[in-house]
Formats: structure tokens, C-alpha cells, sequence
């Protein structure tokens, strides 16, 4: 007995699911290649610009700095053979000082460009989100999928869609700075 309405659930649930199912809409899904937006994006290379800019000086200042360490060193190669033990300590110092001083600075400015770009980056990536989530809202998706996906036919990508929309946002942006 308890056998047969185990059976009888089975049989009754299965059909109620398959009945509820045929009834409902299929599923649309999409998917987006988020590293291609993060690279693409009107956004991303407007951040990639402005950083450039941002940092422009202090590389220029690593660039100065790199030639007087050059010039210094190539003084001292052409004249060590006529200086004293105690001129060319001196020199060895001054050149190992001033190379310490120009790799600790150079990390300064890398560790501040790492910051400002994962800043940048941050609000790309929310931006990005948004956009994906506008583009599913729109266009009636029930999931888009993102990150680890190992293949995806054309027909369920919406990364073009998305770009699209970030190009948008950033072309609506300038026309409203420029005002």
C-alpha cells in the first residue's frame, strides 16, 4: 500500500510539473563577456586616458630622474680610472642612493596607480552591472550569465547589446559635460 501511493505522488507530481511548465513561457537566457566590456567600453578607455593623465608628472619625474642616475653613472665609468679609492666610494654611494631613491619612488607611483585604477575600475564594473541589468530589463531576459562560461552560441550573447548601452551612457555624458 504505501508502495503504490509512493507511485501514485510520483505519477501526480510529475504531471501537475510537466502541465505547469507547457503552460509557462520558455526561459530566455543571455550572456555577456564582461571582459570584453571592462576592455571595450567608451567608460574604460575614458578611465584609462584620465589616468594617464593623472599620473603623467610623476612619470616624467621618474623619466628626469632615470637620465641624471644615467648620466651619473656613465661619469663615473668614464672618469674612474683617474679617481682616488675615496672619490670612487663616494660615487658608488651617490649612484646606489640615488638608485634606491628612484625605485622607492617608482613604487610610490605604481602603488597609487594601482589604487586609483581599482577606483576606476570599481566604477566601470558598477556601471557595467547597471547597464547589463537595463539590457535584461529591456529586452525581457530571465537570466544573463557572466563569468566562467566556457562556450556560448551568438544567439544568447548580449555583450554588443550592453556595449551599446555603455556607449550611449558615455556619449550622453560628454554631450552633458560639454553644456
Amino acid at each position: 500500500m504505501f508502495k503504490l501511493r509512493n507511485y501514485f505522488l510520483a505519477f501526480v507530481l510529475t504531471f501537475t510539473t510537466q502541465a505547469s511548465m507547457a503552460a509557462e513561457e520558455p526561459v530566455k537566457l543571455g550572456v555577456v563577456n564582461v571582459a570584453m566590456l571592462l576592455e571595450q567600453a567608451p567608460q574604460a578607455k575614458s578611465a584609462t586616458a584620465k589616468l594617464e593623465k593623472e599620473f603623467a608628472p610623476q612619470q616624467a619625474e621618474l623619466k628626469k630622474l632615470g637620465s641624471s642616475l644615467e648620466r651619473l653613472q656613465s661619469d663615473y665609468q668614464k672618469n674612474k680610472s683617474v679617481m682616488s679609492d675615496a672619490q670612487k666610494i663616494s660615487k658608488e654611494r651617490e649612484i646606489a642612493l640615488m638608485t634606491r631613491e628612484i625605485q622607492r619612488r617608482r613604487n610610490d607611483v605604481q602603488e597609487l596607480l594601482n589604487l586609483r585604477r581599482n577606483e576606476e575600475l570599481a566604477k566601470l564594473q558598477k556601471l557595467v552591472n547597471e547597464s547589463i541589468k537595463k539590457i535584461g530589463s529591456q529586452q525581457g531576459f530571465d537570466l544573463i550569465l557572466y563569468e566562467g562560461i566556457a562556450y556560448t552560441n551568438k544567439r544568447i550573447d548580449v555583450t554588443e547589446d550592453v556595449l551599446k548601452h555603455l556607449a550611449e551612457l558615455s556619449k550622453k555624458q560628454r554631450t552633458e559635460f560639454n553644456q
